[in-house]
């Protein structure tokens, strides 16, 4: 029987031996290729897989309730998701004015919507935790924090929102009619005729106005109207990152276009009041044909803006705190009832109490840190 050697071999005993160890080796290594993909690829998908969870955005968290946070949060947002869930890391994204942290959930899930954030958020079992801890707790999809990232549109209501005011109080308080502008506004609320609507109850208000001085608006940006704090911050963050910026409000032109002019804005739209020029008072009327900013119209504007932009719905977001910013909270891609009444805060998609608007940058997955370094460079 004639034994065939290896080449390489000839001449050795432990010919055949060597061969077959060879073989052993190389499929040894083999193996270890194939398992360093497959454990490459489950990393990949788990990260993704994080991208796609759950975030908790956590404002005014102590060391305590950081520690007591994170096991309840993983069971109760298990519960809402009918899913499994891993609490994956915790970061503290800012320390002054507030404490703000970042809680990071994995899910069983490939996606998790806007709208099944909302539902567990205004769960009982979140809002007793808020209570418990005095903390207030903001979920967002994990792809949320991405979107800073990127060039969007940022659309905000303008009256107790960027201004700490309501435009039409003041107006009336400043010609002494604010009793009778607050009934009116008072019976609208309650859905009363003939205040059924907006637009019933804004003409009616305007009405009220006739003979108003139009130095009423430099009076009012001389010594009335002030700023809410962060909004400034806010918008340049936002900026620099590629966004566009609107104030969408239901008052009035001349005060927009001021809000628009001082903070940066892209965009201003509001309503329009008719001035008689030869006396220089308002006629109480709004300007025939022009269309007025309600609801609905602020929805429109939100998409009209995203779409001339070329800017995806879902990289847009609506801060507001009235019934009338509902229907573009609920359009954009992020919708923020900021400082609302409990009744707004409740069919908002998300809520924010805090005394900054800029704390809007962390739900959009800023840090502490990226935000300082902006607004150092914008100084």
């Amino acid at each position: 029987m004639t034994t065939i050697v290896p080449a390489g071999t000839q001449g050795t005993t432990a010919g055949p031996s060597l061969f077959l160890k060879t073989r052993v080796a190389i499929k040894a290594f083999i193996i270890y290729i194939q398992s360093y993909i497959i454990v490459s690829s489950s990393v990949g998908t788990m990260a993704e897989s994080h991208d796609e969870g759950i975030v908790a955005v956590v404002f005014s968290s102590d060391e305590v309730a950081r520690k007591t946070l994170r096991d309840r949060m993983e069971s109760m947002i298990e519960t809402g998701l009918s899913s499994t869930v891993h609490a994956l890391e915790n970061e503290l994204l800012a320390t002054d004015p507030e404490s703000v942290l970042r809680m990071t959930f994995s899910t069983s899930r490939n996606t998790v919507t806007m709208e099944e954030c909302t539902q567990i958020a205004h769960s009982k079992a979140i809002v007793d935790l808020e209570q418990e801890l005095n903390v207030q707790i903001t979920l967002l999809p994990g792809k949320m924090m991405r979107l800073h990232e990127q060039p969007g549109l940022a659309v905000f209501d303008m009256d107790s929102t960027l201004i700490q005011q309501e435009v039409i109080d003041e107006l009336a308080r400043a010609v002494g009619k604010y009793d009778q502008v607050s009934a009116i506004t008072e019976a609208a609320m309650r859905g009363e005729a003939p205040y059924t609507d907006f637009e019933a109850s804004l003409r009616a208000r305007v009405a009220l106005l006739n003979g108003v001085p139009t130095s009423i608006w430099d009076q009012l940006k001389a010594g009335t109207i002030t700023f809410t704090p962060g909004g400034a911050e806010l918008v340049r963050v936002l900026k620099a990152s590629g966004w566009k910026t609107a104030v969408l409000s239901g008052g009035f032109m001349p005060l927009a276009t001021w809000v628009k002019s001082t903070l940066g804005l892209d965009y201003a739209f509001a309503n329009q009041l008719v001035s008689d020029d030869a006396s220089n008072t308002l006629t109480g009327e709004l300007v025939p044909g022009a269309p007025i900013v309600h609801a609905e119209r602020k929805r429109e504007l939100l998409k009209q803006l995203a779409a001339d932009n070329n800017i995806p719905i879902e990289h847009t977001i609506a801060v507001g705190d009235g019934s009338n910013d509902l229907l573009m909270m609920h359009t954009a891609g992020l919708g923020i009832a900021f400082n609302a009444k409990p009744k707004v805060q409740a069919a908002a998609p998300a809520r924010l109490n805090t005394a900054s608007l800029l704390s809007v940058a962390f739900m959009l997955g800023c840090t502490g840190e990226q935000i300082a370094d902006v607004l150092k460079s914008a100084a």
